[in-house]
């Protein structure tokens, strides 16, 4: 009886001891199965920024504007204006699909081994360029991404704002589908991809925004416009 008593003593002693260990609430408890905190807010509204350099790209371009209009899709297209001279009719198709352009020089010098006035005719000769199509230019992407001191100055002297972009898919490099596939589904919210409509073979590019762009929306994201490129409202 005694060592009966003793196993119920400690076996109360035990049961006691886990009601003090438990939480005093059972909403303080975390099971395995509760649901990942909310997410903090987005001030992007759930946009990635699409990019593409180098054109128009002739087919290329075409492709790509297919693509995005199935997607429903806007993009910013930073042109070269020795290619929008060339091509006219896909700048204007561009535009027509609700995109919006973005200067890119005229024929994609590394700017910072320009003089200044070198750096203002790039720009400017572009600048007119795109406008004589009714576009409003509002930013400029420095070929290869180089800048410095004197070429910000000659971009803010234009009434332009640097955009550059910090996801690269590297596809003017044609690394494969999926390598871009990859890089396109890593990115989220306020995230501004590089890709290229011109320069050369974009087929794995197109491929890629075939496959990538409706796993992306079916998570909730939008494409837009990046704000520094955005036309004034």
């Amino acid at each position: 009886m005694n060592l009966l008593r003793l196993s119920v003593v400690a076996a109360a002693a035990i049961a006691a001891s886990l009601l003090l260990a438990a939480p005093a609430n059972a909403q303080d408890a975390a099971p395995a199965s509760a649901p990942a905190p909310a997410a903090a807010d987005d001030p992007w509204n759930g946009q990635i920024f699409l990019t593409f350099d180098d054109g128009p790209g002739g087919a290329y371009t075409d492709d790509i504007l297919e693509v995005l209009e199935a997607n429903n899709a806007k993009a910013t297209f930073f042109l070269l204006g020795q290619n929008a001279q060339r091509d006219p009719a896909r700048v204007d198709a561009i535009l027509d699909g609700g995109h919006t352009l973005g200067n890119h020089t005229w024929d994609h010098p590394d700017m910072t081994t320009l003089t200044r006035a070198q750096m203002d005719s790039q720009i400017g000769r572009t600048q007119n360029l795109l406008e004589s199509h009714g576009a409003e230019v509002n930013c400029f992407r420095p070929p290869y991404g180089a800048h410095n001191t004197t070429v910000n100055q000659a971009i803010t002297a234009a009434g332009l704002q640097r955009q550059l972009w910090n996801e690269d898919t590297r596809d003017w490099d044609r690394p494969g589908v999926d390598a871009i596939v990859n890089v396109l589904l890593g990115a989220t919210p306020g995230d501004v991809v590089l890709m290229h409509d011109g320069g050369g073979d974009r087929s794995q590019t197109v491929e890629a925004l075939e496959i990538a762009l409706p796993q992306l929306a079916a998570k909730g994201y939008k494409f837009g416009i990046t704000p520094k490129c955005s036309p004034t409202p």
